[in-house]
């Protein structure tokens, strides 16, 4: 089957009110039960009509995006032109190409009105990292961050005794179980947000 036509976009100004960013790892396979989990998460954002903004690649990336564009929801990759030796995934609907890798955080992160972190290696906490530190600066104006799957909470109690990670950051991040948990938790912070 032939790949569709996606429009490469240059580098979006204008705000994605409601979008949420996922980030995670590129490595799980269809099939895997890491996979299972982005996809269902993906389909269940684009039931609640939050358009996935993700990196745009494999693992996690395309099982979110094929997820939710299989539920009729809305994606938004962003490569970068370093990997040239990568294609994007066929699960997006625009792709906006970064020319390296501190302009691709930035369009991830910039964007969204929240973040759903899964499990990754080195890049995926880079960008939760780099989400923190805007929050701390006051750049993200307290955009919800969660991070799914029951392997975050000793990372977040660590830095949270060692003092690594602010009141404001621990409160603005939270440790979901489940994609079905992720979403209705994100919607009653958004609603919340919105509504103060």
């Amino acid at each position: 089957m032939p790949r569709p036509f996606v429009p490469v976009v240059p580098r979006r100004q204008d705000p994605l009110p409601e979008t949420i960013a996922v980030f995670g790892s590129s490595e799980p396979q269809p099939g895997s039960p890491a996979y299972g989990t982005a996809y269902q998460l993906g389909s269940l954002l684009a039931a609640a009509r939050y358009p996935v903004l993700t990196g745009g690649y494999g693992g996690v990336m395309e099982a979110a995006s094929r997820g939710a564009r299989e539920a009729g929801g809305t994606t938004i990759g962003v490569p970068c032109a370093i990997f040239g030796d990568r294609a994007p995934n066929q699960h997006l609907d625009e792709i906006v190409m970064a020319p390296d890798l501190y302009d691709r955080t930035r369009q991830l992160i910039e964007p969204a009105a929240g973040y759903i972190v899964l499990p990754g290696k080195s890049g995926t906490l880079a960008e939760l990292a780099f989400v923190w530190a805007l929050d701390r600066a006051s750049c993200l104006k307290d955009r919800p961050v969660l991070l799914l799957g029951s392997g975050w909470q000793p990372l977040v109690d660590l830095l949270g005794r060692s003092n690594m990670l602010e009141s404001s950051q621990m409160h603005n991040t939270h440790v979901t179980d489940t994609p079905e948990e992720a979403v209705e938790l994100l919607t009653t912070l958004l609603t919340g947000a919105a509504s103060a």
